[in-house]
């Protein structure tokens, strides 16, 4: 269970400044020496700006202007990357970054400017008519062969021409230039000025960019794109031009490159120098200083950061990475979480409105890559987060203060929140319902020993189609598409790790594994909730949730999470072509970009598992597992999936990407759909650059259409949906038409609210302000938060941070952060933002405390932090302790997990699954299960243990069987609502199955109750029947059923009392009840309450017999419970949403959806058991090829 570590074979680094070891690098005492000897070396190479720096730090700021911080900043960041660079031996390499970048701008941004800026100047009023083009070129080459540039031309022209012309301008500039100097300055600018007109040179230069003009913004259409007419409606496409090709899920955009980066640099016009950042502060009026609109209504407030981004950008021309990184992580330490695809609140901002803005995210990216790829990059990037004397707030991280943190959600508010808390002095403690994969030791290192240092990014870097899916990150790991390099995640999540004073538990959940009371008595001082966005948005449409339509975040979450879009995987997400999104927003966007990317990846992975399965067992019984639809489906994804693979292979042979986009073209494609215009949608309003790369894609976006009707083939799988089509009408839109559209799958992204299940599990927690937590602003006295409720505007930077809830109890708070946030909810900078405006408030609760330690008690106080890590690891991390079979399908898992069986009620359940990075991997499958929804059928509070029965029906409850004892395990919970338990009832338990180990408990808990339990327990064959002590204890009466089929006999009974039948568990109630088994001392005539646990089959049998031939034999007005088994994913309570159970009014016949994961005990008459069953098999086609994959994987194993 326990990593252990060899420290022999781990890469020594050995720094540059004498007395340190790598060791010192995370120890605080020795941080703060090491910025002792940093001041020193600024003293001693320029006292006068030592002087202003330790003036700086003294004042904190305070009575200096922007300007002169800023201009301070700039000049010390070259000192810090000056001193990283010695402390990591690397100047040498910093030296080389810096002479190709000033090289670049000596060479081609100068010629940019000084003679492809001044062409119009130079040549005024003439042409190129009449010139001789040829003779110019020959003239190009002789003077670059002159000044030795001709392999350099050959190899990069662009920078060979510019160095040329921006010696040429130079020389031209000396007082007393030459002839031959002038000439040839005046051959390069002819040559220069006829790239601009003539047109074989003007593709010659296309794409140089000392050539490139900022294009104009049509503010008017943001998005270049065609219409294109579909069949009754219209559509936003790409123009072809500007396609890009995709394969899979490999990083989609690869960053830009130096030069790309650069000329981004020198588009900036560093407006820090006069407090006119925008791109940071926000553009404002300057009556009011409020901040202004854009054309579009939107608020340009900047960076939500308020990253100095100006001034790393000068940092940046000047070519010091490092130094440009410090300055970066002065406010947004977390920086690998931001940058490039993912935010653009300061392009937004920018100056430039009328232009193209300065593309900052590329930028930051760029400097952090450039770094990260350095030898020893990783180090360095970890140190500036805990060592950065361009920070004065806190330029060095604190040894442990003595007060601890539970940081509730590991998404980018928690992360970012855990960093600044630990650079306080807190002790960390990170809780995630989801699932997160544990790093190796020789990476986190532990109290005993350091990390192994990381001399080269690339032993981190992962392909993101084969990467292990970590789970750290909340919705920046599931939400977020390969637009964004993912690696970028495990650089945070391992930064945050190799922090002694940081753990972190995945499987968590706040209120079900852990409760705000619990924490207080385990230690913790203070609660910060950033679990993100919870539940998706319900929309009005008839037929909802049949069979083909899904929630956005449950495809996202089991595309990018459980694991499908990858060919080890063995998870399951069935999607057909044509598909359509409902939605404007992001998470729209992103849904169809990746429908359309998973499908030729799905129906690959089929073919390629199929083909190999029918040699090995033959067609006939790989085919003979499906049914006629599935057959139908299955030929379907095998006929598409062959035409994929004839594309790859024949641009392998061609050596090009495939070209998958005619064909899912002709298949029907992914298309977009928003009620009103493209224009008016969230992703146009707040990134309508999204939308572009988007389109480019090949998906489809179709405005004006709101959806009316799902339409069901004769399998009840989608097959077509009735949209209510709207066009624009005096600034309304109007409905003009009905238009049916062709699709096979439809995905909601109409829209989440905030994750606030706590309050719904233990309600009067918080005040709430609709459908967020009561924000409120503290009024200090003393060193206590007296809490005042806050209602200004809800943006940030207008409204106070406010990250109070209303709760205090005993002079404990709780604060809350993201998209729990009214103020901060809404993208992943805003989230961090949350966490950065934040901090201070904790911080200031505990300052008195933290100002009076005693420095001589810090080896007791980190001897505390330990016990408290020792005591959560006891607590909260899971293992196998015992794998049982009992019976040729069925396994009993006993786990020992103290937290998770804790606080068990009976009927609840659990999400269980292995840790992929430790799963067997066989032929290139990882034997890692998707999330199992699993009772405990038993549960010893005392012994921490919990028993899990797993019916083997799919490859994920198969692998139950091949977990061994000490095995880590996620076991997620409780989750779920307890069962009632009424007192002094007569309860009627019907167990199908399986559903049998479900009821051990509840069984027990009615007895204890006070109730008479009569219990019938049925089974599809006599071999199924298991723990029977169980269910006689959890019974009085027992009625033992078993299906009339061939080789089954009755069960025997071993008490007087219970019966047994052969056949169904309907026919057995009815044989019951009519006296046919004889006395009993319970009658059926005679139940108040019944619980039915089962197949949906079963279910569905008993809620229809309850009004047939049960009917004379049941009490009117009796209770009718059923534990519906949807289909689930995160059983998170409402983030998924693939657990959905469709309910319909039995009296009115109106409809409405249950979370099955927050209450699986649902009213047996309102279950819409047609629907349960279509939606149990949304995966079937796929989950029967994966079973049997499964078994040849073993088989070879």
């Amino acid at each position: 269970m326990t990593q252990q570590l060899n420290t022999s074979q781990l890469t020594q680094l050995t720094l540059g400044i004498p007395g340190f070891e790598y060791k010192d690098l995370y120890d605080a005492k020795r941080l703060n020496d090491l910025l002792a000897i940093f001041d020193e070396s600024v003293q001693n190479h320029d006292p006068d700006l030592f002087a202003e720096i330790s003036a700086y730090r003294a004042c904190a700021g305070e009575d200096m202007k922007p300007e002169q911080i800023s201009e301070l900043l700039v000049r010390m960041a070259p000192l810090v990357g000056t001193f990283v660079a010695r402390l990591f031996n690397i100047s040498d390499v910093r030296d080389q970054q810096i002479g190709h970048i000033r090289g670049e701008f000596d060479s081609v941004f100068t010629y940019r400017t000084e003679i492809v800026g001044n062409l119009n100047k130079l040549f005024k009023g003439q042409t190129t008519d009449g010139w001789d083009i040829a003779a110019l070129g020959t003239q190009l080459d002789s003077l670059l062969t002159a000044a030795g540039k001709q392999a350099l031309f050959e190899d990069d022209p662009e920078l060979a021409v510019s160095q040329l012309g921006a010696d040429l301008w130079r020389l031209s500039k000396q007082e007393n230039p030459s002839p031959a100097d002038l000439a040839a300055y005046e051959t390069v600018c002819r040559w220069s000025f006829a790239a601009r007109q003539v047109p074989e040179l003007q593709a010659f230069v296309s794409k140089w960019l000392s050539f490139k003009v900022p294009e104009k913004t049509n503010l008017e259409n943001l998005v270049d794109h065609d219409t294109v007419a579909q069949s009754g409606y219209d559509v936003w496409a790409s123009n072809e031009h500007h396609i890009r090709r995709r394969d899979g899920f490999a990083l989609t955009d690869k960053r830009f490159k130096q030069r790309q980066t650069l000329y981004e640099v020198d588009h900036c016009i560093y407006c820090h120098d006069r407090d006119n950042d925008s791109c940071s502060k926000g553009i404002k009026n300057k009556k009011d200083n409020t901040f202004k609109t854009n054309h579009l209504g939107a608020l340009m407030t900047g960076c939500p950061l308020e990253e100095k981004i100006s001034e790393m950008h000068v940092v940046k021309r000047e070519g010091d990475n490092i130094g440009a990184l410090a300055m970066i992580i002065i406010d947004n330490p977390m920086c690998p979480g931001t940058g490039h695809r993912i935010c653009n609140d300061c392009m937004r901002g920018c100056i430039y409105q009328k232009t193209e803005s300065v593309n900052i995210p590329q930028i930051e990216t760029n400097v952090l890559t450039d770094v990260l790829f350095m030898p020893w990059g990783f180090e360095i990037y970890s140190l500036l987060t805990r060592w950065n004397p361009l920070n004065i707030k806190r330029s060095t991280a604190q040894p442990y203060n003595g007060k601890n943190v539970l940081v509730a959600g590991m998404g980018p508010a928690g992360y970012t929140l855990s960093h600044y808390l630990l650079n306080e002095g807190f002790g960390v403690v990170g809780i995630d319902a989801l699932k997160i994969e544990p790093l190796p030791l020789h990476l986190t290192g532990d109290h005993d020993n350091p990390p192994m240092p990381i001399m080269d990014f690339k032993d981190l870097y992962e392909d993101l189609d084969k990467r292990v899916m970590l789970g750290f990150g909340g919705v920046a790991e599931y939400g977020i598409t390969v637009r964004w390099d993912k690696n970028f995640l495990k650089v945070i999540y391992l930064t945050l790790m190799r922090r002694n004073a940081f753990k972190c538990y995945g499987g968590v959940r706040f209120g079900g594994t852990l409760t705000i009371d619990e924490a207080w008595e385990m230690g913790f001082d203070h609660i910060a909730i950033a679990s993100g966005a919870g539940k998706p948005t319900i929309i009005d449409l008839k037929n909802n949730m049949i069979r083909g339509i899904r929630k956005a975040s449950d495809f996202l979450m089991g595309l990018q999470l459980t694991g499908a879009a990858k060919d080890s995987s063995l998870a399951n997400l069935q999607v057909r072509l044509p598909a359509g999104v409902i939605g404007g927003g992001l998470t729209a966007i992103d849904t169809a970009t990746e429908l359309l990317a998973y499908y030729p990846v799905q129906v690959s992975k089929i073919v390629k598992r199929y083909d190999k399965l029918v040699a090995k067992y033959g067609e006939a019984d790989v085919r003979g597992r499906y049914d006629a639809e599935e057959l139908d489906i299955l030929e379907e994804f095998l006929a598409h999936g062959r035409i994929i693979e004839q594309e790859r292979a024949r641009a392998k042979s061609a050596g090009e990407t495939p070209n998958f986009l005619p064909f899912l073209k002709q298949w029907g494609g992914v298309t977009l759909f928003y009620r009103k215009g493209i224009k008016d949608s969230p992703a146009y309003r707040q990134n309508h650059e999204e939308i572009h790369e988007a389109i480019s894609e090949g998906i489809y976006l179709a405005e004006g259409m709101s959806p009316l009707e799902a339409i069901e083939d004769q399998y009840g799988h989608l097959q077509a949906v009735t949209f209510e089509k709207l066009a624009e009408q005096e600034g309304k839109w109007r409905k003009t038409a009905e238009v049916e559209v062709k699709l096979r799958g439809l995905f909601i992204a109409a829209g989440t609210a905030p994750n606030t299940i706590y309050q719904s599990e233990h309600p009067g927690t918080f005040v709430m302000d609709r459908k967020f937590y009561k924000r409120h602003e503290p009024d200090w006295l003393k060193g206590q938060a007296a809490l005042v409720v806050s209602d200004d505007a809800t943006q940030v930077k207008v409204g106070k941070p406010a990250p109070f809830t209303s709760y205090n109890s005993d002079g404990r708070y709780i604060t809350f952060y993201g998209d729990n946030h009214p103020v901060y909810a809404g993208n992943v900078v805003k989230a961090m933002a949350s966490a950065k405006d934040g901090y201070p408030y904790i911080v200031k609760l505990f300052a008195n405390e933290i100002a009076a330690l005693d420095a001589a008690q810090q080896p007791q106080r980190d001897a505390q932090l330990r016990d408290l890590q020792q005591r959560l690891d006891a607590t909260l991390l899971a293992h196998v302790v015992e794998v049982n079979r009992l019976t040729p399908t069925i396994i009993e898992v006993v786990i020992k997990a103290p937290a998770a069986a804790k606080h068990f009620e009976p009927g609840q359940f659990y999400r269980v699954q292995n840790y992929e990075s430790l799963a067997p991997v066989v032929e290139g499958t990882a034997l890692a299960a998707e999330g199992l929804a699993l009772t405990g059928a038993w549960v010893d509070k005392d012994k921490g243990l919990v028993s899990l029965i797993a019916l083997e029906m799919g490859s994920s409850s198969r692998l139950c069987a091949t977990w061994k004892v000490g095995d880590p395990l996620v076991l997620m919970g409780v989750t779920g609502a307890p069962t009632e338990i009424p007192t002094g009832k007569t309860v009627l338990l019907l167990g199908g199955g399986l559903g049998n180990a479900v009821l051990f408990s509840i069984g027990k808990a009615m007895r204890n109750a006070g109730n008479k339990v009569l219990y019938f327990a049925g089974y599809r064959n006599s071999e199924d029947l298991f723990k029977v002590p169980e269910i006689e204890d959890a019974s009085d009466v027992i009625v033992w059923a078993v299906d009339d089929r061939p080789g089954n006999d009755a069960i025997p009974i071993t008490r007087p009392q219970d019966k047994t039948f052969v056949g169904n568990i309907v026919e057995a109630m009815v044989s019951y009840a009519t006296g046919k088994m004889g006395e009993t001392s319970i009658r059926l005539q005679d139940v108040d309450h019944l619980i039915v646990i089962g197949s949906d089959r079963m279910m569905a049998a008993v809620k229809a017999a309850r009004f047939a031939a049960l009917q004379p034999y049941l009490k009117a007005g009796h209770e009718a419970v059923g534990s519906i088994n949807s289909p689930m994913q995160c059983m998170m309570k409402g983030v998924c949403a693939q657990c959905l159970c469709k309910h319909v009014d039995p009296e009115t016949g109106e409809e409405s959806f249950t979370y099955s994961c927050y209450n699986q005990d649902q009213a047996l008459d309102y279950v819409d058991f047609p629907n349960l069953a279509a939606r149990l098999r949304q995966n079937t086609v796929q989950e029967k090829l994966s079973s049997l994959w499964l078994t040849y994987l073993l088989e070879k194993a």
